[in-house]
């Protein structure tokens, strides 16, 4: 049998099928690279996809601010951070008439300016168990707060000085969750979540409680009285509305909003429309679960705000209007 052969550039004699498979490789590896290149394309248009995911999904109707881990914020209706001023893990804020902020971080109740700049501050004397999770500018000036480690409910003037206290029942000195979110109603009347036992009270300014509903789910976070005289209630796996009687008259459980993961519902902003706007702490598990979104009475969700590898627990919430400022009437917090 006759082999047939060449010489290479060295000199080398080199079988003809040698030859042939050394030049079959270029277009081998040519194959093969843009076959790496094509993986590669597609992964990077993947991980591009993946980055430009809508920070909100829906369209709110105005800006909003958020108490995150560790801030407070203006987002835009597209979720960009517009303003943000650094804080402890926040549980009320409200946006003011003059464009300030004021929250309450579990250490202090704090006003700030645009420009940051602090205008009014009280400090619990006793913080164990967390000092204060509730504020409330009132139509005189006044301050009102909600102060856990002491369970009392106190009015304070513009220089920080209590001028009214009401001790609150159920309480333990030094307890986590003697309360979270406490209001001064219209009334003159105070509404209380005493979170730990579930309970949500109205008391006189006298301490008298004149209504009380014991509430499912783990704890009771926020009540709200509505234009209609129904009290809302969030309780981390629903929010419950309740008649004067005490009687539930509708309900929405996390677990009736189809695919849109929902976990801890906090804060909440009842709307003009009825919707519920409300935030949601240590929203995320496996990257799924959304921080802020608005819920129609239809328990459809309007719009969501979620940013996985971002704030983890936003616990306070309102929307805003175009402009950023509150919404006309009186907002329902």
């Amino acid at each position: 049998m006759t082999v047939h052969s060449h010489q290479d550039p060295s000199g080398n004699v080199v079988p003809n099928d040698v030859r042939d498979r050394r030049d079959a490789c270029p277009t081998a590896r040519l194959r093969l690279s843009r076959t790496c290149l094509a993986v590669l394309g597609l992964v990077a248009f993947l991980a591009t996809v993946q980055a430009e995911e809508p920070l909100i999904v829906g369209q709110p109707s105005g800006k909003i601010l958020a108490a995150g881990d560790r801030r407070v914020m203006v987002l835009s209706s597209a979720g960009e951070v517009l303003w943000e001023y650094p804080t402890k893990l926040t549980h009320d804020v409200w946006m003011l008439p003059n464009g300030n902020v004021l929250f309450a971080d579990g250490e202090t109740v704090t006003e700030v300016t645009r420009e940051k700049k602090v205008v009014f501050q009280y400090r619990s004397p006793q913080q164990k168990g967390g000092g204060t999770y509730a504020c409330q500018r009132l139509a005189d000036g006044k301050t009102f707060i909600g102060e856990n480690s002491t369970g009392r409910l106190l009015e304070v003037d513009s220089d920080g000085k209590v001028v009214f206290a009401l001790q609150t029942n159920p309480f333990q000195p030094g307890q986590h969750h003697n309360m979270r979110m406490a209001r001064k109603l219209a009334s003159g009347n105070y509404l209380v979540c005493h979170s730990g036992v579930r309970l949500v009270k109205e008391y006189t300014p006298k301490g008298e409680a004149v209504w009380e509903v014991k509430v499912p789910g783990s704890l009771a976070f926020a009540a709200l009285r509505t234009p209609q005289g129904s009290t809302l209630v969030s309780c981390l796996d629903r929010v419950v509305e309740y008649d004067t009687s005490g009687k539930s008259v509708w309900e929405c459980r996390t677990e009736e909003l189809g695919a849109v993961t929902v976990r801890n519902l906090t804060a909440m902003n009842l709307l003009p429309n009825g919707n519920v706007v409300a935030g949601c702490y240590g929203a995320y598990a496996d990257g799924q679960g959304c921080g802020l979104l608005e819920l129609s009475r239809a328990k459809q969700v309007v719009w969501r705000y979620s940013k996985p590898k971002g704030d983890q627990s936003m616990m306070a919430v309102e929307l805003l209007t175009p402009e950023g400022r509150p919404l006309p009437g009186d907002v329902l917090r």
